[in-house]
């Protein structure tokens, strides 16, 4: 069994086109154990919030999004949050089909960038086809932070990083300073 681990910001993985995975290797041993894994990666990170396979040096089209920040986050009780799940969610061969045409600017982070910062302008609201980890297909709609998410991690299937993207790019203890 293969152990996943966070790459470093210069791995190829993370500068690459994402490939689909065929639907008939969702149910196999190397998806399910991918999966596994990127969801134990994922609730070991204080900041994360979702963690993509090019993260992991997997240039496959696979994303997590982790439940376990919305209970901590939603105690704030933010409109930002209203559609952030409450389990784990499993996107497969993402599509975005649609995006708002509004932006807004919101405060950005990377597990694979860690120590940095940034503010992306991304639309409100965003809808993703995908399967999930027992091969069914969904779609999801979504608006503030969870749409967020969907653009930033579609972006890392891309083989883009939200530096790439950002307006403002600042480190970690800058944003303390300015508090």
């Amino acid at each position: 069994m293969h152990l996943y681990t966070l790459v470093p910001p210069d791995h190829a993985a993370l500068h690459e086109v994402a490939r689909e995975i065929p639907l008939s290797d969702i149910a196999s041993p190397h998806i399910q154990n991918l999966i596994h894994q990127m969801r134990t990666l994922l609730r070991a990170e204080k900041n994360g919030v979702a963690l993509a396979a090019p993260q992991v040096g997997e240039p496959l089209r696979l994303f997590v999004v982790a439940g376990h920040v919305a209970d901590a986050r939603k105690r704030k009780d933010s409109e930002e949050l209203v559609d952030m799940p409450t389990e784990d969610e499993v996107y497969i061969n993402p599509v975005l089909l649609k995006t708002s045409r509004e932006k807004k600017k919101l405060h950005e982070g990377c597990l694979s960038l860690k120590g940095y910062w940034g503010e992306v302008p991304r639309s409100l609201k965003a809808t993703v086809r995908a399967y999930n980890e027992q091969g069914k297909e969904c779609t999801r709609g979504a608006s503030g932070l969870l749409a967020h998410i969907f653009q930033h991690e579609m972006d890392h299937l891309e083989g883009i990083l939200y530096t790439e993207k950002a307006t403002k790019l600042y480190e970690e203890r800058e944003e303390h300073e300015h508090e």
